[in-house]
């Protein structure tokens, strides 16, 4: 396993559960940060054990919680907690792991998607963010909680963390709107990211895309 690849180790997601990151990013605080309005569906996007799982029940006890991972062993785990915690409004389900990641068709449309500590884990999260805002209808919010790039002692070394000016940077290269930004806690910030008015909806063909860029440096 690679450097880069630090959210697959076991202990890695176990620190993801404790009590040591709730007390750096208080959940409260988060809820506070963000406009939850309108809320039916919601999509926990690299959700890791479930971490919110039951924070989202205790804010939103009517609201389904989609909960999209690439690790087949971690998707295994929360469906046990599923049924041991007998959580009902909870649906797990894989994504391939991909650069533009896309929400399966069969999943309802979402208000929003939460994306807590993974869009720095992507090799360019801008994409990441065109895939996720894609997979909602027009309006629909992509929540962003990621690491400060500081020294912390804890998590990510700083080199795989990414700043919040150039996660913002890389939302607006794509055509996306961050209506939202700031500090949540010392080593964590918040993002609210929403299409922009020049932003095209529907899918495309990214193969065709990078050879159109390709062409124009070969000029």
């Amino acid at each position: 396993m690679s450097e880069t690849e630090y959210y697959r180790s076991q202990s890695y997601q176990e620190y993801l559960l404790s009590s040591h990151r709730r007390e750096v990013c208080p959940p409260e605080d988060v809820y506070a940060f963000f406009n939850w309005k309108g809320l039916n569906n919601i999509v926990d996007f690299g959700s890791g054990l479930g971490f919110y799982f039951n924070e989202f029940r205790k804010w939103f006890p009517h609201v389904w919680i989609w909960a999209a991972e690439c690790q087949q062993e971690i998707i295994d785990m929360i469906l046990r907690r599923k049924l041991m915690e007998g959580i009902e409004q909870l649906t797990p389900f894989h994504m391939d792991q991909s650069d533009h990641p896309l929400l399966p068709e069969w999943v309802p449309v979402p208000e929003i998607i939460f994306a807590s500590l993974s869009l720095s884990t992507f090799p360019n999260p801008g994409l990441a963010m065109d895939g996720l805002i894609r997979s909602m209808k027009s309006g629909g919010r992509l929540f962003i909680i990621d690491w400060s790039k500081t020294e912390s002692g804890f998590g990510p070394k700083i080199n795989e963390k990414i700043s919040m000016d150039k996660m913002k940077f890389l939302a607006e290269e794509y055509k996306l709107e961050v209506t939202k930004s700031g500090r949540i806690s010392e080593h964590f910030y918040g993002m609210e990211v929403k299409a922009s008015s020049s932003f095209i909806y529907g899918y495309y063909d990214l193969k065709e895309e990078e050879d159109e860029d390709t062409a124009v440096f070969k000029q």
